[in-house]
């Protein structure tokens, strides 16, 4: 009975629309909304202007379109204007808009964003749309040439607001709104609301709505795991997962293009069908390799965080993490590309021991403590990759890391154990320690120290005493200043001796 009473609830949200449009979600089999539209649809079809959380992939884009299009007025000018922070992302928010007017006829959009023909852009702007979609750089631009005009706007959307701030777009956005009429509704769309963004929204907004939705609501069904591997067996640590598990749809992710573009090269190289997809890439490249990936023609998409915004699709299988991303919500975005659609996804990180301590970092993000998996690599073959330079990708500075939790000294080397990665193994095994929760490890000939969060410090005892191969280890708490203190440069030694005179040939 309950349940019945729910579907009845969701059908009276959708009942308000258009028959077009209702007729549309039809099409796609859309029979109930999300949690994120249900909370948010009433107040933006009641004319207030709202703040809207919700993580990816729950359905954050029909949760405004829907209300946009239904107040649309077919005789008018452009009536709603949506930015966004990238052009994969302004060209799905298109093909959602689209594929909604599918039986409404009169109402027309246009997808305006930076890297196509401008003249091809200002042909659609020509033709009178009512909803425009676009980067926040090409929108700037084409109100300052004069070529989008705005008197008629009733709606401003700002989706993904976290990324705008994070790619630097914020000030670009306030130049907008000195553009715009202020008599409008604002909506902001958005996985997190950083105190930039809700600056912003002060700014903007006339007394906003916040509406989210529960960790546990619209959450994606994605399997996390996490592999401790060194950076010449990712790539071979990848095929083996792929093949074992049958993967033909799936997403590969690199902190940077240079790193990707060699990843690329070595999966085809391993016969795999995969496309390239970077921020340095023309226009028409990006378009044409996410037109394979879509149709199904490509496998694989390797790709920088650009990936990570604007890719809907439903059968993606998997998402591996070939570089972890150093912050937790770039994570939340990348994992977000699979279990779309109600679907079951995976997702895989590769990190070294020393980066494993970004595993805690997406656990508190998500709610889920990724598994730790183990598989014998020692058949699969190596790949040299560029060295991953990105600042914003680095996960922990040495002052961080000390700050990080407790170091101790160890008396055992690399005559001992024969790296860094079956030391973290043996600490986690002896001393039962999650593996992400062993923040630093450095190995040297004879001896090592290993660093672990605060909370897990008084486990470190149970390896006193062990047996390591007749080696009996000693555990001290050691002093975080040395290893960690910058070494000091050499100087130049002074010269001693006279100095040679050469003597000139006559």
């Amino acid at each position: 009975m309950q349940l019945m009473l729910y579907d009845i609830l969701m059908d009276e949200i959708f009942d308000k629309l258009k028959d077009g449009l209702r007729a549309a979600l039809d099409d796609a089999g859309i029979k109930t909304a999300t949690a994120i539209q249900r909370e948010a649809m009433p107040h933006i079809f009641a004319g207030e202007d709202v703040i809207a959380l919700a993580p990816t992939g729950s359905g954050k884009t029909l949760a405004y379109a829907l209300p946009v299009l239904q107040n649309i007025d077919a005789d008018g000018a452009v009536q709603a204007l949506v930015l966004c922070p990238t052009r994969e992302l302004a060209m799905q928010i298109g093909t959602v808009f689209r594929s909604a007017l599918a039986h409404v006829e009169g109402i027309r959009t246009a997808v305006i964003y930076g890297g196509e023909n401008f003249e091809r852009q200002l042909y659609a702007l020509r033709k009178k749309p009512h909803v425009v979609v676009g980067t926040v750089g090409r929108v700037l631009d084409h109100l300052q040439r004069k070529t989008l005009r705005t008197k008629s706007l009733r709606t401003l959307v700002l989706d993904e607001g976290d990324v705008m701030l994070k790619m630097g777009f914020v000030d670009d956005v306030r130049k907008i709104l000195t553009f715009i009429n202020t008599d409008r509704q604002n909506l902001l769309f958005s996985a997190t609301l950083p105190h930039e963004i809700a600056a912003l929204c002060r700014e903007m907004m006339r007394v906003p709505v916040t509406v989210g939705v529960a960790a546990d609501e619209d959450k994606p069904d994605v399997g996390q795991r996490y592999v401790v591997v060194g950076d010449s067996r990712r790539v071979g640590c990848l095929l083996k997962l792929v093949k074992s598990n049958g993967y033909d749809r799936y997403i590969v992710f690199c902190n940077t293009r240079f790193r990707a573009e060699r990843v690329h090269r070595a999966l085809t190289a391993a016969s795999v069908n995969a496309v390239l997809l970077h921020g340095e890439m023309d226009q028409r490249d990006r378009t044409r390799a996410m037109a394979a990936f879509r149709k199904g023609e490509a496998a694989c998409l390797v790709g920088t965080d650009v990936a990570a915004r604007g890719i809907d699709i439903p059968d993606l299988q998997a998402v591996f993490n070939l570089d972890p991303p150093g912050e937790a919500d770039a994570y939340v975005h990348r994992i977000g590309r699979t279990a779309r659609a109600a679907r079951k996804g995976e997702a895989y990180t590769f990190v070294a021991p020393e980066q494993t301590v970004l595993i805690g970092d997406y656990a508190r993000k998500t709610g889920v403590v990724p598994e730790h998996i183990e598989l014998d690599l020692s058949d699969c073959k190596t790949y040299t990759l560029p060295a991953d330079a990105s600042d914003k990708h680095n996960v922990r500075t040495r002052a961080e890391a000390s700050a990080a939790g407790e170091r101790f000294f160890l008396n055992v080397g690399k005559r001992d154990v024969p790296d860094k990665a079956s030391l973290a193994k043996l600490v986690s095994t002896v001393a039962d320690i999650p593996p992400f929760k062993i923040t630093d490890v450095k190995l040297r000939d004879t001896y090592s120290f290993v660093q672990v969060t605060s909370d897990v410090k008084h486990k470190v005892g149970a390896l006193k005493g062990f047996d390591l191969g007749g080696r009996r280890i000693n555990v001290q708490v050691a002093d975080s200043s040395k290893e960690f203190a910058p070494k000091a440069e050499k100087k130049e030694p002074k010269f001693r001796g006279k100095p040679r005179i050469r003597k000139k040939r006559n």
